[in-house]
């Protein structure tokens, strides 16, 4: 003999369930796609997001493997904060100013973000974006750094 008689149970059954639904539907919707830009080899997202009933401010920057031809695989750098893009465009300034310097090498980890300049390249004119695994990368010479930095700031979040 069941404790709860069957319409009680399927009500009780109802709520919980939905409640796990709720629950899956709290990823962030896109609303708008405020500036898309394609630099080098990267894809500059500048997206208004909904979240709850509350709207946020994403920069996606979005680059896929270029080391092997075959392999499509990808990557998304995701900057909820302005203090964050503060931080990237400091990175990115700072890697520009030892670009053409073949001594110097450095990598940025910052955790949402790898970028490093590594004298594996014959000119080592290149930062290079690397996904957490160092397996997914995509490298901006100079002249696209200078586009990216001159995007990013011109990003309001």
């Amino acid at each position: 003999m069941s404790l709860l008689p069957r319409s009680t149970a399927f009500i009780a059954l109802f709520f919980i369930s939905s409640n796990l639904f709720s629950q899956a539907k709290a990823e962030p919707v896109v609303i708008e796609t405020i500036a898309t830009s394609h630099i080098g080899g990267l894809v500059c997202n500048y997206l208004k997001l909904s979240e709850l009933n509350q709207e946020h401010f994403q920069v996606q920057i979005i680059f896929k493997n270029q080391k092997y031809i075959y392999q499509q695989e990808s990557d998304t750098i995701q900057i909820n904060d302005k203090s964050n893009l503060s931080l990237l465009i400091k990175d990115l300034k700072e890697g520009l100013s030892i670009l053409e310097d073949n001594q110097k090498s450095q990598t940025f980890d910052r955790g949402i973000y790898i970028i490093s300049k590594d004298n594996n390249y014959i000119d080592n004119q290149f930062l290079t974006f690397w996904n957490k695994d160092f397996n997914i990368s995509a490298s901006i010479n100079k002249t696209y750094t200078h586009e990216l930095l001159e995007w990013l700031n011109n990003i309001k979040l």
